[in-house]
């Protein structure tokens, strides 16, 4: 690489040709490194620790240095990858080092936003008008009362908030906004039109939305683009403002504009943000009911705060994140009246006309209450978040932009025929399995079913009138009618005598069952003679005459009509514990009879015939309830809101069940005391032959009970096996249907349907406006890939960008997004997200972010060196190939799959602890114990966390002393004995008899693969003031220790790495706008804009021209963020190896990889031969200098497609 020389003749190191590391010890002998990039200003001490400093108190708390700690994991002298050297010529910073370069850059981006910000809060606001203007479009009022009709608001900075009808659709209905000047109002065209509502989730497959029914802000109500010279800074301030930046005309110009938008709402959930059990007591003290406290995460020592009771003075300093609570939190008094919102939930246009004034009047109070806590939470935001990368950052992430194209419009019509379709089918298919088994009655074989015995097979009599003498009368008329019609025939007699006497015959032999008619009551049974089971299937609206209609794969009788077994066993239903199954060959004597069961005694005669005891094959290792990919999902998503153990199941659990409307609703909650009640059920005896979570007693003479394994634990019971969680296990054979090949079929449409099922509402409800040809830019109407046929427009995703306590970003669509599978309807959705002509995806994948994050912080605090300990070597240098990375040690410690490993290494990273893991181990191997799975969780956590220490304080190493003890790092038992000792002589006992805590200064972690990491993050989280490494951004007050005393520690040890990682995707993004705008990625009207960031993912559009550049680009923002890492830990280089992207995509559609073609039931044809879509490409390093030149300043040299090398 080449150097670079600042303005100020400074000559600096920034970044050196790669260069292999050698370093010698104490015996001479020469220790390897790691390839590095050499970083600059070695002589800098932050406060993050100098490297001195830092090796000497890693080595002091483990008596190790990294050689012999490398020796133990059995890690040193292992030969490292030697990667080639790169040419890139970086370009200059600003400034004279990474940290001051990122400062200057921030500064320069959101400087004035800042300053916007400022002059609007350091004003009054005017008072709200006493009269509105019921007028299209926008009007001004002046603070003399005069008003004027305005083309829209010609401020730098104001509060804004939309108000929609809701019944009419997506479209904005009402606005209002205040400067510190003006008051503004606007109405819809829509209050002045008479227009249907349309009533059905279809309504938006068939709605069209355009610029012109928006709010625009910016330009021209007429005008249909927005010149450079016409664009300025501005920057609009909103409760959830994402909502109402939907709603706005300018914000879907493909060229992007120069308006910012600010939260309040991310801004108090980044100040004072809750996890999820905080809001628990926050919902249990507004109703008043109680919750159990013993969920919270085993306390840590911490000295003094542990002498206090409870602290709950964080209940004083947070809320939820509603407008009134966040208002009534800030601003004090008793509120908002929000009663006028009903009328926008509920009413119509009609509704909305008649209360005009009262409902304006309303929409400006929210202005005013926004307005009011901007005023107080910005102050305080530039306190908490003081690098102004946090801000530029937040700036960025709230112009995310999702272009789509009638592909769109084609999926969704697609996916919901194909959903409908598959829906009928399996609906039609579960009434051919319940007619099926409803002729078992005829000669009662379902006794002898191990699966159909025991539901209600009894049935509703026909109900008949008795016979009487006035009956035989009436009855007897009836046959004059039919003589009539005897008669009647016999005027034809020469001709039809035949006919007559075959009338005649069926007449005589059918007469007594006519008769019969009279003998019924007008309201009789439903369905007489059919089992009730097959009855409660039926439409009493109906009659029943079309069989069962109300049967779908939620109803709790489709297991056994499917004849549904886990592991060859049949599927049975307890009321105390769920769904499990049923294992026959259990001595009788052992077994209890529970009456409640069945008057039909269970065939087991018939169940030891068809599932015999035989042995099971332990050493198979089964594929999990749940995909890989989706577990690390919803992990993330749920250690955002916390990380303590058992919280962490509650959310699991809760986030598995909103995923599934099938799940069981009383489900939701851990009951402690209904799980001690189960226990009672459990068996002494066990079979031989099998292995589950049980066995336990249900009353099912001659068979024991074991229960399906649930996401949450043990304890849980399972309310549907044909859940979303259960898919994998039908993959796997576990689960299987075994009464016909219908049945498999119902399991296989079953799974087609469900992602549909679930995401559907969410999906069609994407607010898509759709552009007019003259509102394309030309350079995209000029690409010979524009089709004027084709329909292109925007999704703007309503990204909160700071919705967790951690600040990660949160969008209950795009943020949440599959990857597309074969077996699921509409899971190609984010390919449905596609460039427009001329342009393409330009993005990457973080690699390992948070492991990454997580080793620099031990590393620092250990040696100051990468890849000094265990952790850190792993991460950097760990191959697949040979087991040395982390995902693999894991696996093969406690004999799981790589990919279950790696879901368990980052649940312990975010702060799971042995409980969570002990869950999960169950999940993976449903055949584990609970002490198994228990025993390989310990194992775990002893190899990686390693084991608890006591770090002795001055009363502590005074025993320890008078022990003859001089290490500061005791054991508890260690400690218990010095007491006890102590305790003999009297110069010591009253130190020996104080508290725990005044003995411990805090808990430490030794042996592990991981202890020094964790012990630098527990540090943090117990400081006085916890804030994150690197940008120095401080911890949710609802967390911080003078709040919560030493509660919620695990939830504050995750917020260390996570927010971290937060701090990493601001840093990228601000880099990457920084030399986006320097190089001109593009003409002047279109300078590559920021698309989404979802997880570790970021995508940028830009011109196609201009890709590989971008590519470059993204690559250079990178390194510098990991720079600024790296330097701000005192870490004074940068190993190759993590410096840069392994890859780039450049793509015309928003996919995980670029190679996928995203078949799905609803694309069969995937997005090569069913949309004409091809693949994107991946380029590495290597490749993306070759094609940009070796620089950002060249151009490219060739932009024909060409295959990746990956």
């Amino acid at each position: 690489m080449e150097g670079t020389t600042m303005p100020s003749g400074v000559q600096y190191c920034y970044l050196v040709r790669m260069i292999s590391l050698q370093k010698i010890d104490s015996k001479g002998e020469v220790v390897p490194s790691i390839f590095r990039l050499i970083g600059s200003h070695r002589d800098r001490a932050r406060e993050f620790g100098h490297a001195s400093r830092l090796h000497g108190s890693g080595y002091k708390s483990t008596g190790l240095n990294h050689r012999q700690h490398l020796s133990i994991h059995h890690l040193y002298g292992k030969s490292p990858s030697k990667l080639p050297d790169i040419d890139l010529k970086l370009p200059t910073l600003l400034g004279k080092n990474i940290a001051e370069h990122f400062e200057k850059i921030a500064e320069k981006q959101c400087g004035s936003y800042r300053n916007k910000l400022l002059d609007l809060t350091s004003h009054c606001i005017p008072d709200i008008p006493q009269v509105w203007n019921f007028a299209p479009g926008w009007t001004r009022y002046n603070q003399n009362g005069e008003m004027d009709l305005v083309d829209f608001p010609e401020e730098d900075a104001y509060v804004f908030d939309v108000e929609v009808c809701v019944k009419d659709g997506n479209l904005p209905t009402l606005a209002t906004a205040v400067s510190k000047n003006y008051w503004y109002s606007w109405c819809s065209n829509q209050l002045f039109t008479d227009n249907k509502v349309q009533s059905s989730i279809l309504k938006n497959m068939e709605s069209i939305y355009e610029l012109k029914d928006l709010i625009n802000l910016e330009s021209k109500t007429e005008q249909d683009r927005l010149p450079l010279k016409d664009q300025k800074e501005r920057i609009v301030i909103g409760h959830n403002v994402s909502y109402d930046r939907s709603r706005i005309k300018e914000q879907y110009f493909i060229e992007g504009t120069k308006v910012r938008f600010f939260d309040t709402m991310a801004l108090h959930i980044a100040i004072s943000g809750i996890t999820s059990f905080q809001r628990n007591m926050l919902h249990a003290a507004k109703s008043g009911t109680t919750i159990d406290r013993s969920l919270k995460n085993p306390q840590y020592w911490n000295g003094k705060s542990r002498k206090t009771e409870e602290n709950l003075e964080w209940q004083n300093v947070s809320s939820f994140n509603g407008l009134n609570d966040v208002y009534k939190l800030y601003c004090g008094g008793l509120g908002l009246d929000k009663e006028k919102r009903n009328i926008f939930v509920t009413g119509s246009l009609t509704d909305i006309k008649d209360d005009f004034q009262q409902l304006v009047t309303y929409c400006a109070r929210d202005c005013q209450a926004t307005y009011r806590i901007l005023c107080v939470l910005l102050p305080e935001f530039q306190k908490r978040f003081p690098h102004p990368v946090t801000l530029a950052g937040m700036l960025e992430m709230s112009t995310s932009y999702l272009p789509v194209n009638r592909n769109w419009q084609r999926y969704l019509q697609e996916s919901e025929d194909t959903y409908r379709d598959s829906e009928n089918e399996l609906t039609q298919s579960l009434k051919r399995e319940a007619d099926r088994a409803s002729h078992m009655m005829t000669d009662k074989s379902y006794e002898k079913d191990p699966w159909l015995w025991d539901l209600d097979w009894s049935t509703k009599p026909l109900k008949v009138k008795k016979t009487s003498v006035p009956k035989k009368k009436k009855s007897a008329a009836v046959i004059p009618s039919l003589n009539n019609g005897e008669s009647e025939n016999q005027t034809n007699k020469e001709d039809n005598d035949d006919v007559i006497l075959e009338i005649q015959k069926l007449k005589c032999q059918f007469q007594e069952l006519f008769n019969t008619k009279e003998l019924l009551f007008k309201r009789n049974s439903f369905l007489p003679g059919y089992p009730n089971w097959y009855s409660s299937l039926c439409d009493r609206l109906q009659d029943g005459l079309i069989g069962p209609t109300e049967v779908s794969t939620s109803a709790q009788v489709v297991p056994k009509l499917l004849k549904l077994t886990w592991d060859g066993y049949p599927l049975f239903y307890s009321r105390e514990l769920g769904w499990g199954y049923l294992v026959p060959g259990r001595p009788l004597n052992l077994s209890r009879i529970d009456e409640d069961v069945c008057e039909i005694p269970f065939p087991l005669k018939d169940a030891l015939a068809l599932f015999p005891p035989r042995p099971a094959d332990q050493s198979v290792l089964t594929k999990g309830i749940i995909t890989a990919e989706e577990a690390m999902l919803k992990l993330r998503q749920m250690t955002d809101l916390t990380a303590d153990p058992v919280d962490l199941a509650m959310q699991w659990q809760a986030t598995r069940s909103s995923l599934n409307n099938d799940a069981d609703p009383a489900n939701l909650h851990p009951a402690i005391d209904k799980s001690k009640e189960k226990h009672t059920y459990l068996t002494s005896d066990r079979p031989a032959w099998h292995v589950g979570i049980g066995p336990y007693d249900v009353g099912v003479v001659g068979c024991w009970f074991f229960r399906l394994p649930h996401k949450s634990g043990v304890d849980n019971n399972v309310g549907n096996p044909l859940a979303k969680d259960y898919l994998n296990k039908i993959e796997d054979g576990t689960l299987k249907a075994t009464s016909s090949s219908i049945a498999e079929h119902i399991l296989k449409l079953n799974r087609n349907i469900i992602y549909w099922r679930n995401a559907r509402d969410r999906i069609m409800s994407q607010m898509v406006v759709w552009l007019r040809q003259s509102q394309i830019p030309r350079n995209v109407t000029k690409s010979e890939h524009f089709d004027p046929l084709n329909t292109y427009g925007a999704i703007l995703p309503q990204i909160v960008t700071s919705g967790t306590l951690t600040r990660r970003a949160v969008e209950s669509t795009w943020l949440t997004a599959s990857n597309a599978y074969k077996d699921r309807i509409g899971s190609e959705l984010k390919a449905m997200i596609q460039c427009p002509p001329g342009f393409n995806f330009v993005g990457a994948d973080v690699d390992s972010q948070e492991l990454w994050i997580a080793s620099i912080i031990g590393d620092s605090f250990f040696a100051g060196q990468h890849g000094s300990t265990a952790f850190g070597w792993m991460t950097l240098q760990g191959k697949k190939s040979d087991g040395t990375d982390m995902h693999s040690r894991t696996a093969a410690a406690v004999e799981i799959t790589r990919d279950q490993a790696k879901i368990l290494n980052y649940g312990r990273i975010y702060g799971a602890g042995e409980r969570f893991a002990r869950t999960l181990l169950m999940q993976f191997n449903h055949r584990l114990t609970e002490k198994e799975a228990s025993e390989k969780a310990r194992k775990m956590y002893s190899l990686t966390k390693g084991n608890s220490l006591l770090k002795l304080s001055h009363y502590g190493r005074q025993l320890a002393s008078a022990s003859g003890n001089k290490d500061e790092l005791v054991t508890l038992e260690q400690l218990s004995e010095m007491r006890k000792n102590a305790r003999k002589e009297p110069s010591l006992k009253q130190i020996a008899n104080l508290p725990t805590d005044e003995l411990v200064e805090r808990r430490m972690w030794a042996g592990g693969t991981e202890s020094h990491m964790f012990n630098k993050l527990e540090e943090i989280a117990q400081s006085e003031s916890p804030q994150t490494p690197v940008l120095h951004c401080r911890i949710s007050r609802a967390l911080e220790p003078r709040n919560v005393g030493n509660e919620f520690m695990t939830s504050r040890v995750n917020w260390v790495v996570q927010s971290s990682a937060v701090d990493y995707l601001h840093l990228m993004i601000v880099a990457m706008r920084y030399l986006v705008d320097v190089y001109k990625l593009g003409v002047v009207l279109i300078e590559g804009r920021f698309s989404i960031s979802i997880h570790d993912e970021v995508r940028y559009i830009i011109k196609e021209e201009d890709k590989f550049r971008a590519a470059l680009a993204l690559q250079v923002a990178n390194l510098w963020t990991r720079c600024m890492f790296s330097y701000q830990m005192n870490l004074n280089d940068l190993p190759q190896a993590v410096a840069f992207f392994s890859s780039v995509d450049i793509d015309t559609v928003l996919r995980k990889e670029s190679n996928m073609d995203c078949q799905t039931p609803s694309n069969p044809y995937g997005l090569k031969q069913g949309y004409g879509i091809d693949f994107g490409c991946s380029y590495d390093i290597y490749q993306i200098l070759e094609k940009a030149g070796g620089s950002l300043d060249s151009k490219t040299k060739n932009c024909s497609k060409e295959s990746p090398v990956n």
